[in-house]
């Protein structure tokens, strides 16, 4: 399994997306990769019925959420399996989905 990794500001040190361009903090643009526990709570979601693009169709229904990741920032991510109730909803990090710009998270 690879290892999740998300950004770090290399000005101020603020922990960032796994797709974060710039800092939200101090507005930098060098920004490195640190490993994540790859571990949060859902904040919100929305269920598709329909796949968005060919490369999501190993999991079913397609849900796409927003993540906060144990150590702060918030993610958009994938998600496998039902999601009953938004910010209960422990989840933890699966796999990059090749194409996709969002890791697949599990429930659970």
């Amino acid at each position: 399994m690879d290892v999740f990794t998300i950004g770090r500001c290399d000005d101020c040190g603020e922990l960032l997306a796994h797709d974060a361009a710039t800092c939200s903090s101090c507005h930098g643009i060098e920004i490195s990769r640190t490993p994540s526990s790859g571990t949060g709570t859902i904040v919100s979601y929305t269920v598709l019925e329909i796949s968005p693009s060919r490369t999501c169709t190993d999991f079913a229904p397609y849900t796409i959420a927003i993540v906060a990741l144990d150590e702060g920032p918030w993610t958009y991510a994938w998600i496998e399996g039902v999601v009953p109730e938004p910010g209960k909803v422990r989840v933890s990090y699966d796999r990059m989905i090749p194409g996709e710009p969002y890791p697949l998270f599990v429930c659970g």
